[in-house]
């Protein structure tokens, strides 16, 4: 695939997830230095899955954003300057209380694998790839995460909640 294309294609989906685990202007950021590793890197990116990498990178680039964010705060601290900032999680994007509950009782890793399979609908392969972990890992972590996710949405089930039971 043409690098154009593959921009085209998957700029949108990868601003998406960024967006949606960090500020609008730190996601901007990292999906920059996203497709600026994918323009050096073209060879490396597996045909078929080029989606999942991409998210792969755009998560390494925002976890290495937070630890220099962190090192820096720490730093802060010591010196009695500001304090740390954390940054955004996906559930904290939910209007509903109930399901914005049930989705912080799960640990970030099994939140990751709802929302990359259900919000961004990548397949558990692409997933997989994002994630840095082989497939039947992910399909295990994901399957875990639903099966709690179920687990704590079916003690108020309602009608705006019925799309999330068949997760």
């Amino acid at each position: 695939m043409d690098f154009e294309d593959l921009y085209r294609a998957t700029y949108p989906r990868v601003l998406a997830y960024a967006r949606s685990v960090a500020s609008r202007e730190d996601a901007d950021d990292a999906v920059a230095e996203t497709f600026a590793i994918a323009w050096r890197r073209q060879r490396d990116i597996p045909r078929g899955a080029e989606l999942g990498w991409l998210i792969g990178v755009a998560r390494r680039v925002l976890a290495n954003a937070r630890r220099s964010r962190r090192r820096a705060g720490a730093v802060h601290a010591l010196l009695d300057m500001q304090p740390r900032v954390a940054g955004p999680d996906p559930a904290d994007r939910i209007e509903d209380g109930e399901l914005r509950a049930a989705l912080l009782t799960l640990s970030p890793l099994d939140r990751e694998a709802v929302v990359l399979t259900s919000w961004f609908d990548l397949s558990a392969a692409d997933a997989a790839g994002a994630l840095g972990i082989t497939p039947a890992a992910f399909r295990m972590r994901s399957a875990r995460a639903r099966r709690r996710l179920r687990a704590a949405l079916s003690s108020t089930p309602t009608k705006e909640r019925a799309q999330w039971n068949t997760l």
